[in-house]
């Protein structure tokens, strides 16, 4: 605004909030890129997972005709090449959900049983904090499963030298939050927010696909999770879930 000499005397400006705007763009844009995974999936565990049989097969056949360490690199290989497809399958075809009452820290401390073993060989050690024993969340119990199984490991793939993995829980507006800590290596700012994209992985080995499938079952169970991390210092993934109402 200006008076009658040209000069500005004022200013006058209209804001909008558009963070919700943003974030259904974001969730559209991830959702197309599961559709073009999924559909991509499709085709290529069909055409792959026949002659990859066939392959393997061969090569258990003459294991003891070939260098061990050859076949066994060949077999190992063979084996990513399969854990690929069944992250692909997991992303092309509906799952059979059974949404049901669930205590979730029962679910937890069951994957902690399951990688305790490991854990210790890899010298680190598990430490928890529950503040309830008895947390009903409504939810598919394998394929919570399967989140945790999938965060812990990377948790614990980025203490190659060992560490503290902490594990605690805590109830925020109706909302239950799992936080897994670790004292890794830590992820780059500007990595994180393409850590869940397809084919993007802090991993020399990895292939994104994991990490793309947990937030694809947190989206379904109406929950999310929250990345944060230090570089040198380590990484805290939060999982929210909502709460079983009473």
């Amino acid at each position: 605004m200006r008076d009658k000499h040209g000069n500005i005397s004022g200013i006058s400006a209209i804001s909008r909030d558009i963070r919700d705007r943003k974030k259904t763009e974001e969730l559209l844009r991830r959702s197309e890129k599961l559709s073009v995974i999924g559909q991509l999936a499709a085709a290529v565990a069909h055409e792959v997972r026949n002659p990859l049989t066939s392959i393997k097969g061969f090569t258990q056949l003459f294991e003891d005709k070939i260098e061990k360490e050859y076949t066994e690199l060949m077999l190992s290989e063979l084996s990513r090449i399969e854990m690929i497809i069944n992250e692909f399958l997991t992303l092309a075809k509906p799952q059979a959900v059974n949404f049901k009452q669930e205590n979730i820290i029962t679910v937890l401390r069951n994957i902690l049983s399951i990688i305790e073993a490991q854990a210790l060989l890899n010298n680190i050690n598990i430490e928890t904090i529950f503040h309830a024993e008895n947390v009903l969340i409504n939810c598919d119990q394998n394929q919570m499963k399967q989140v945790f199984l999938n965060i812990i490991k990377n948790a614990m793939e980025a203490m190659p030298t060992g560490g503290i993995l902490s594990v605690k829980t805590q109830i925020t507006d109706s909302c239950l939050e799992i936080g897994i800590t670790d004292e890794g290596v830590g992820i780059p700012p500007e990595r994180i927010q393409r850590l869940g994209e397809p084919f993007f992985s802090n991993k020399e080995k990895g292939t994104g696909l994991g990490l793309m499938v947990c937030f694809k079952i947190l989206e379904d169970h109406d929950g999310r999770i929250d990345i944060n991390s230090v570089e040198g210092q380590g990484t805290t993934v939060t999982i929210k879930l909502p709460l079983q109402e009473e």
